[in-house]
């Protein structure tokens, strides 16, 4: 995203788990494209270095309180809980035997989850 003096900001990884994690019925990545869009289009309203994830922050939490921008509706109404970004980035249905307990432990030691279609894990479940 092309902040107020020109730069260019990348959200982290570290951040867009973190959003993922917040803001389950929002697309972080889509909603992120918005944004870059957004400013770009607007460049009298970009953001400092210090006020963008303020900014970025703000607008996903405007998307969830909207329901979400989730690219997995379906025509079954789903709760949250049912499916979440960070569900598919932990999703482990495409693993089978040994392995699949070794990327379980992966993803609940790096993302804090595991899914597997039916159960979301967790440290400590």
């Amino acid at each position: 995203m092309i902040l107020n003096n020109g730069e260019e900001w990348e959200a982290d990884d570290t951040d867009i788990i973190q959003w993922q994690k917040v803001y389950p019925a929002v697309d972080v990545f889509a909603e992120l494209a918005k944004m870059e869009s957004w400013l770009d289009a607007n460049p009298k309203k970009r953001k400092t270095k210090t006020g963008i994830k303020k900014f970025v922050n703000s607008w996903l939490s405007r998307a969830q309180d909207r329901g979400g921008s989730s690219p997995l509706a379906s025509p079954t109404k789903k709760s949250l809980r049912d499916r979440s970004n960070l569900d598919d980035l932990t999703d482990v249905t495409w693993v089978e035997g040994p392995l699949k307990a070794h990327m379980i432990n992966y993803f609940i030691n790096k993302y804090g989850q595991a899914y597997d279609g039916d159960t979301v894990y967790r440290e400590g479940s």
